[in-house]
């Protein structure tokens, strides 16, 4: 006896419920991320207590100092209260929004003696972000950058290894 088995009819999408489908995936990631940049957290100081800038010797990592403004160079400015002065660096955004003798509320990360300012405070309670929250993802260089790294000289750099050897002179035929 041989029974013979019917197979079963392949199902083929058509060109056009592939594009469809392809579409609706697109378009459904760029809502989710529209969404998702829309719910992110709002600009705000985190619920730090202000301290003195002579405890910043011993105090490594995000902090909250108040004071008033001293000499101002550039995008940074030296921060003077009752106890001391310390440099704040406020990254390119900040030249502008500072005087000196201004009261102000900086929370930032404090590393090698310098605040790198996150959040200004000014006198009149307003709260500006002067750059990207939190740690840079990659170290100080970026995640290939620094003196070591691979792109150190660029995309189309040496690299690592230096450049490459030069080629090798062309023999020439024995005479004869």
């Amino acid at each position: 006896m041989t029974d013979q088995i019917e197979p079963r009819p392949v199902r083929r999408l058509s060109g056009r419920t592939a594009l469809a489908a392809i579409a609706l995936l697109g378009a459904g990631g760029a809502v989710g991320a529209t969404m998702d940049r829309m719910a992110g957290p709002s600009i705000e100081v985190a619920p730090l207590s202000p301290v003195s800038i002579a405890s910043l010797k011993t105090d490594e990592g995000l902090v909250t100092v108040r004071g008033k403004v001293g000499e101002v160079y550039g995008s940074s400015f030296v921060l003077v209260d009752g106890s001391g002065r310390t440099l704040v660096d406020m990254g390119p955004r900040g030249s502008s929004l500072i005087a000196a003798g201004a009261p102000v509320t900086i929370q930032g990360w404090n590393r090698n003696g310098v605040v790198r300012a996150s959040f200004l405070v000014g006198a009149n309670g307003k709260v500006t972000a002067l750059g990207p929250m939190g740690r840079r993802p990659h170290g100080r260089h970026g995640p290939h950058g620094g003196a070591g790294g691979p792109d150190r000289d660029g995309p189309d750099g040496p690299g690592r290894d230096g450049p490459p050897p030069p080629a090798a002179a062309p023999v020439a035929p024995a005479p004869g």
